[in-house]
């Protein structure tokens, strides 16, 4: 609970015991978006509250039921949902419609975050084409039409995977569920947030004789360690076999390699690398792999390398792991990153990298453009120098760049120390990122998918025009935002595509234009 939230509370309390009718405070809890968490022997008792004493007795229960903690002065269901209203009425509002009392607002209070969002689009009718994926031709203009939530909560929703679809109909910005919400699952979500359903009355904690410590922050992981060379005489070997070579050793078992530059909240340099291993390779998770990898400048110097025991992780149906390079030279240099088996080395990947060697913690700039299919919520906390992970949102590249007609191409780019505008100031004017996350860019994107189907090669030409599109603040390093979505891919055709994005970020008058190429199969 926000401390404002709470001295507010207890002076409303204050003044309630003399009250012989609701005042506006009561009446607006019991009307806003609290009304979608009450049983049904709640919303009647309510009904039948008359004056603001009643009211103060009826809230404080109605919290103290769904304490998870009753022990300790904090109640963290309370501050969850007051969260999800909060930012339901900064996201979701529309004309005089609180965010909150939104359709989405009523799903994201009663549901929660779900695990992906879509949005997709339709082109105006005068110039009907459905080969674009969500995506309009050149020719024809296109509005928001719908928008998917997915949930993974199969004990609220009793399946797997759940979809709940809103409907822009009037392209005004107000989202409706396209059918009416589920009773049984909210009556689920709800009884699920309920964890004392017999307390008659709110516990009264006893005082605290001294206060309690606060747990210590999990300490920094170093990133791979920077050594001259490879520890292992056969590593060592076989790096240099691999880079003598004419074709691919590693053909029948291949992976990939991904990389980007990041700089850690305190402005230390260092590179994320990810070796993608398909599941066409054959490569399994065992307990005797070895992660290593050196990364050599433009003379063929070795300036890092690494060795550690490897364990992979499951992505979609194929399998990652990925580590961080720090302090790496300017200019431009290779990464070679294998795995090795019982100290035989089953597969190996390179990739050149031109890298700037240290990035200005107060500059203005865009991240390289990530493609991907797995992006999720990470459950433990990120660490500095943790590969590939805004805010504790981690983003797995898709390194090999092969999406099917199945996936969601999801696009990523994080953009550092874009103008921002602050809400307050009923202007546009420019205030400095200082941590607080209220001050946000104001985008304008424009996306752009270019190809040429593999069957025939008929050119192709996609494009959304250029529009407003939200950031989120990247938690935990003042000045970061990260922007994407997802595209649907199966109104594509197999082929060879390149997707671009333009950002124009309208406070500082900039612009930035990110592109990567990709492939889509069946």
């Amino acid at each position: 609970m926000r401390f404002r939230t709470f001295l507010s509370a207890a002076l409303v309390a204050g003044l309630a015991g003399s009250a012989f009718a609701l005042t506006s405070e009561h009446t607006d809890w019991g009307r806003g978006a609290v009304q979608f968490l009450m049983t049904h022997d709640e919303a009647a008792k309510w009904k039948t509250i008359q004056n603001d004493a009643d009211a103060d007795a009826f809230i404080a229960l109605f919290w103290a039921r769904r304490d998870p903690t009753p022990n300790t002065p904090r109640n963290e269901y309370r501050e969850q949902i007051e969260e999800r209203i909060r930012y339901a009425d900064e996201h979701f509002g529309t004309g005089k419609t609180k965010g909150s009392m939104t359709d989405r607002g009523h799903a994201l209070v009663v549901y929660g975050a779900p695990a992906k969002v879509v949005q997709s689009t339709t082109q105006d009718t005068s110039s009907p084409d459905t080969s674009s994926g969500g995506m309009s031709n050149d020719a024809a203009a296109s509005s928001p039409d719908a928008m998917t939530w997915t949930y993974n909560d199969e004990p609220v929703f009793q399946t797997a995977t759940t979809s709940l679809r809103f409907v822009d109909r009037f392209h005004t910005g107000d989202w409706r569920l396209d059918r009416k919400f589920d009773a049984a699952s909210q009556d689920r979500a709800i009884a699920r947030g309920i964890t004392q359903p017999n307390l008659t009355a709110p516990p009264q904690l006893a005082q605290q004789s001294a206060p309690v410590a606060a747990a210590p922050a999990p300490a920094p992981a170093p990133a791979a360690p920077a050594v001259a060379s490879l520890q292992s005489e056969a590593l060592r070997a076989a790096v240099e076999s691999f880079k003598a070579a004419a074709t691919n050793p590693y053909e029948k078992s291949p992976s990939y390699l991904a990389w980007d530059e990041e700089i850690t909240n305190t402005g230390d340099y260092f590179v994320p690398v990810v070796l993608y291993v398909p599941k066409t390779s054959g490569i399994a998770p065992s307990s005797g792999l070895t992660f290593f990898g050196v990364v050599e400048d433009a003379s063929g110097k070795t300036v890092a390398a690494f060795e550690q025991p490897a364990h992979l992780n499951a992505t979609k149906d194929d399998l990652f792991i990925d580590t961080s390079f720090p302090q790496l030279p300017a200019g431009a240099s290779r990464a070679i990153v294998g795995l090795a088996d019982n100290g035989k080395v089953v597969t190996m990947a390179s990739q050149p990298m031109t890298l700037a060697g240290t990035i200005d913690k107060t500059a203005s700039a865009s991240g390289r453009l990530i493609l991907s299919n797995n992006v999720f919520a990470m459950k433990e906390a990120q660490k500095p120098t943790e590969p590939f992970a805004y805010g504790g949102l981690k983003v797995i590249p898709k390194a090999d760049k092969t999406f099917h007609r199945s996936d969601d191409l999801a696009y990523f780019v994080e953009l550092r120390n874009p103008g921002v505008v602050d809400p307050t100031a009923g202007n546009s004017a420019v205030v400095p990122v200082n941590g607080d996350p209220t001050p946000m860019p104001k985008l304008q994107v424009k996306l752009d998918l270019e190809g040429t189907e593999r069957d025939g090669g008929k050119k192709i030409h996609s494009a959304l025009p250029l529009r407003e599109m939200p950031a989120f603040a990247v938690k935990g390093i003042p000045g970061r935002f990260g922007l994407g979505s997802d595209i649907p891919l199966a109104s594509f055709k197999p082929g060879d595509y390149t997707f671009t994005v333009k950002i124009i970020d309208t406070v500082k008058k900039t612009s930035y234009t990110v592109s990567d190429s990709f492939k889509l199969v069946e």
